[in-house]
């Protein structure tokens, strides 16, 4: 990223509801309605983990990108500030997610209430593994 106060996309849409009714709650942010798109789609169980998905260490949060790539509990560090979303990822997620650094800046569109972005994420990201849950800042 050439500049790093820069978004990397601005979130122009958001979608936060139960993907799968009964199994899965999601907080999904794309840049655009085009067919190749930016997005993360942060991804949590209803349930809590059970033994097999700490077995698999699958029991956090997910992260899904754009590139089709996934991670679990990917995230260091949320900050949201006025206008932005600012994502600090481990190394391993931005590997994973092939994603050009381990911080990523989204900017935030007028129109989204970021009060229930911020709601959602929360959800998602404290889910299962306390290891792997971000610190969170809401500014």
């Amino acid at each position: 990223m050439a500049d790093r106060n820069m978004p990397y996309w601005i979130i122009r849409h958001v979608e936060i509801k139960e993907a799968v009714p009964g199994q899965t709650f999601t907080v999904f942010m794309l840049e655009n309605d085009s067919k190749d798109a930016r997005y993360f789609d942060l991804q949590r169980m209803l349930e809590e983990p059970g033994p097999q998905e700490i077995d698999l260490e699958l029991d956090s949060y997910c992260i899904v990108s754009e590139s089709e790539g996934v991670d679990y509990g990917g995230l260091a560090e949320v900050t949201m500030l006025p206008g932005r979303l600012v994502l600090q990822f481990r190394p391993e997620a931005v590997e994973e997610l092939e994603l050009p650094s381990d911080e990523i800046i989204l900017g935030i569109a007028p129109d989204i209430n970021v009060y229930e972005l911020w709601a959602g994420m929360q959800k998602v990201l404290t889910y299962g593994n306390h290891l792997k849950v971000p610190n969170m800042r809401f500014m």
